[in-house]
């Protein structure tokens, strides 16, 4: 996921995460990266069963897989109320700025943002439909690297940007292929 990810290679990531899971049936990581993988590609009905074998022991992990199989599948209400009730699940309030975001909550979601990091603003910025700050916020990860923010531009909830001639320069700026 590390390498293949940022690279645009979620298929092959994918296929990786098979194996893997073939090799380790019972590996909670190896159900997280395979989930991961998949949500990136938009196949959340094949990415539930494998959140659903992360361990409850990774909460984080288990948290995002979860809520943003919520969010891919429109359930957005279902989203918002799970982040609300499991705030330790989340990290910055990202997704769940961006579920309200698009739920047509802009003041909630803003307040959220004010107080985020990077990523969870692009997150957030781009459930509002606003790409000039997603872009803004995305922009201010550089610093993170090539690996964290090339896997982080195949989040679904940054669709919004895919494709715009400025990801290109961010990706070129951090050290990615086109």
């Amino acid at each position: 996921m590390y390498l293949l990810l940022p690279l645009g290679r979620i298929d092959e990531a994918i296929q990786q995460g098979r194996l893997a899971e073939k090799s380790d049936p019972l590996a909670s990581y190896v159900h997280a990266f395979t989930a991961y993988t998949l949500i990136a590609a938009h196949r959340f009905d094949e990415a539930a069963p494998h959140c659903a074998k992360v361990s409850p022991t990774e909460k984080s992990v288990l948290g995002q897989c979860l809520g943003r199989i919520m969010l891919g599948r429109g359930r957005i209400q279902e989203a918002i109320q799970f982040f609300s009730t499991h705030p330790d699940l989340i990290d910055t309030g990202g997704l769940l700025g961006h579920a309200l975001g698009r739920a047509g909550r802009r003041e909630e979601a803003e307040k959220l943002a004010a107080a985020a990091r990077p990523f969870a603003q692009a997150l957030i910025f781009a459930s509002l439909g606003d790409k000039e700050r997603t872009l803004e916020a995305l922009d201010r990860m550089t610093v993170f690297g090539p690996v964290r923010v090339g896997r982080d531009l195949y989040y679904p909830e940054l669709d919004l940007v895919r494709g715009d001639p400025r990801v290109k320069a961010l990706r070129k700026k951090v050290g990615l292929p086109e």
